[in-house]
């Protein structure tokens, strides 16, 4: 049981910006709240002491359900919990954070907690994800359609250094070299730049957050779809439903699916077609990346989540590969309590499946 100084808390919340209160469990009414939490919901404080339920009216429709599930939650136990919604005003909304603590004082069970907005943290985090999840994908996309014209001119750099051996222009013999080298040097750094940007995900601790899937997603095909890769692969994304919210890191799980993208690319002919989609679920969410490409054989099969150097092998027009995604994906995909598994076949294509808790 948790002691509750209320005279000393109300004194703090009288002090301080983000919202202070005391619901009594029994009565359905507020003990105490302070004047920032009324500020907060933007609702005369007296208002909400009489009717309390005036501050479910600014909740975020697409939250409502969430927030009547946290209030339950709370009523079971005596444990601090941590909560993230929305409210909703004519053109805008607001991001808040609930703290909640279960306090039993005799017969009576109260709610008391803290309420903070974190409207422009909110933004300021999902713009900066944004801005990470579109630097990975530019990454990507940067190392396929440099792969071509970089590939080509070696190719060409290479047959006139051929010809011109013949005339002994030692001069122009090391010029083409020069031009060799340095377009295999530019296709190795590019591609070193996408594994490192990857490799960066499995060391570093995830945040999970409340997050959108579908408008993730959806983000990411529709990047995909405005680049060159879009002109020569069919890309789409569906979903079972226009929302689906549950607690992402959403910047290391956008690297997943763009790594499991980038390697549909790789193995699936020009014009072939790629495929992601999300399933929703009582308890859990089915994201799956179907393409229709080479496959993959069954000798890999088994290792293809390992770091084994045989499970390698460059893509249909040679990229390379940096021979530890799979580790990773299957890595950040653990720290989501997920599972990932995948089905394959020769000729056919290759469907990967990930499951995750809601």
């Amino acid at each position: 049981m948790v002691d509750l100084n209320k005279e000393l808390f109300c004194n703090i919340g009288d002090c301080s910006v983000d919202g202070y209160f005391i619901f009594n469990c029994t009565t359905q009414k507020f003990s105490y709240l302070n004047k920032s939490l009324s500020n907060i919901w933007e609702l005369d404080a007296d208002e909400v002491l009489d009717h309390p339920k005036l501050l479910l009216k600014r909740v975020h429709p697409e939250d409502l359900t969430h927030v009547k599930s946290c209030y339950k939650e709370c009523l079971k136990g005596n444990t601090e919990n941590k909560y993230e919604f929305r409210l909703l005003f004519p053109g805008r909304e607001k991001y808040v954070r609930a703290i909640i603590f279960s306090v039993t004082d005799g017969a009576v069970k109260y709610l008391v907690g803290t309420l903070e907005d974190t409207t422009i943290m909110r933004h300021n985090k999902i713009h900066i994800e944004q801005i990470n999840a579109r630097k990975n994908i530019t990454l990507e996309v940067l190392a396929h359609d440099l792969k071509e014209p970089l590939g080509m001119m070696k190719l060409i750099a290479s047959s006139m250094k051929e010809g011109i051996a013949q005339t002994g222009d030692e001069r122009m013999i090391n010029s083409l070299a020069f031009i060799q080298d340095m377009c295999e040097r530019n296709l190795l750094l590019v591609r070193s730049m996408v594994n490192k940007e990857f490799l960066k995900s499995s060391v570093v601790e995830i945040r999970k957050e409340r997050a959108d899937l579908v408008w993730e997603l959806r983000d990411v095909v529709r990047f995909y779809k405005r680049s060159k890769l879009g002109k020569i692969k069919h890309i789409k994304f569906t979903s079972s439903a226009e929302q689906i919210y549950l607690r992402l890191d959403s910047m290391k799980f956008l690297q997943v699916i763009n790594n499991l993208i980038s390697n549909s690319i790789k193995f699936t002919a020009d014009y072939g077609h790629i495929t992601l989609h999300a399933e929703e679920h009582e308890d859990t969410v089915l994201i799956t990346v179907a393409d229709d490409g080479i496959g993959i054989p069954e000798e890999l099969q088994a290792g293809l989540f390992s770091h084994l150097p045989e499970t390698l092998r460059p893509g249909l027009k040679g990229e390379e590969s940096g021979g530890f995604g799979m580790g990773i994906i299957k890595a950040i995909v653990d720290l989501h309590q997920g599972k990932i598994w995948f089905k394959s076949k020769i000729g056919v294509g290759t469907t990967f499946y990930i499951e995750l808790p809601k």
